[in-house]
């Protein structure tokens, strides 16, 4: 079986990426490196960490990427690493343009070479790290508009209040979601009280906190003729209750079971908004002769 080892081509990188196989040496052209986020520049990620990248290029021998999250430094995939499956279309798995989460297999700062993987991801990590980014993303261009607004230097933000709210509460983003809900004030970080009002002002804008579900099971069932009517009509009557400032749904299930879910800014908001539902429904099915039921999962 012939092996291959993988290099970017000496004219654009004057260096190579080695698979340690020796028998055969494939070229790879890599175009110039554009520069997306100046964040992470000089930095490295760190084996076994999950990174989201931008596919640059796909041959029939791997993909080569660029690391969004640290400066578009070029990553390869070998092929060996798109799937524990043979890989018969590169393109069924990655296309250029396609924004990936990678895991990183291997790091050598002195070459600049990083290898990564893409099977070694499952879809949970995937949707958490895709969820992380997009997060981050958002605040990063939030403290552009504060720089801009405040005529200040991003980097001049993070030293001032920026990397003590790090410190404080683990993220950017989860410290400002508490300065969205009210909970953060910023004093401790921000001695200005008018470009403390401003940046939080736009914080409030542009960051929402997260809504809280909560969930419960119904029973609903009835033995009359139009009884299918009835039911829907009840189910109508609770959802009919779900204000401006909750939202909810209710699903069926399977016969008699059905499930309601409500959102909201809290859950003293949610569960307000859930006994409306409920009670709704309950009158409705008293007095239609609708057989109701209402539980909750205590876990």
């Amino acid at each position: 079986m012939q092996r291959l080892r993988f290099c970017l081509d000496e004219a654009d990188r004057g260096q190579g990426i080695s698979t340690g196989e020796e028998e055969q040496v494939v070229r790879l052209t890599c175009p110039p490196i554009h520069i997306f986020d100046t964040k992470h520049m000089d930095e490295y990620p760190e084996r076994g960490e999950l990174v989201v990248a931008t596919v640059d290029r796909v041959s029939n021998y791997g993909a080569h990427v660029k690391l969004d999250e640290y400066g578009a430094k070029p990553g390869i995939v070998n092929i060996r690493d798109f799937s524990f499956k043979w890989v018969k279309h590169p393109r069924d798995y990655l296309k250029e343009g396609q924004k990936a989460v990678l895991k990183v297999l291997r790091v050598n700062v002195d070459r600049g070479h990083i290898d990564l993987s893409l099977k070694n991801v499952n879809e949970a990590e995937k949707k958490e790290k895709l969820k992380t980014f997009k997060l981050e993303n958002r605040v990063q261009k939030l403290m552009d508009i504060i720089a801009k607004k405040s005529n200040k230097k991003v980097d001049d933000l993070f030293a001032s209040f920026g990397d003590k709210l790090i410190d404080e509460y683990g993220s950017l983003y989860d410290a400002f979601v508490s300065v969205s809900s009210g909970e953060e004030d910023l004093k401790k970080y921000i001695a200005d009280e008018k470009v403390r009002t401003d940046i939080r002002g736009l914080i409030a804008d542009s960051i929402k906190p997260p809504k809280v579900e909560i969930e419960a099971n119904l029973t609903i069932s009835c033995e009359e003729p139009d009884g299918i009517e009835r039911i829907r009509n009840t189910l109508s009557s609770g959802e009919a209750e779900f204000g401006k400032d909750s939202e909810g749904g209710i699903t069926y299930l399977s016969s008699p079971r059905y499930s309601i879910r409500v959102s909201a800014e809290d859950y003293k908001t949610a569960e307000k908004s859930l006994k409306a539902s409920i009670e709704a429904m309950e009158k409705y099915a008293s007095s239609n002769s609708v057989s109701f039921e209402f539980s909750r999962d205590r876990k």
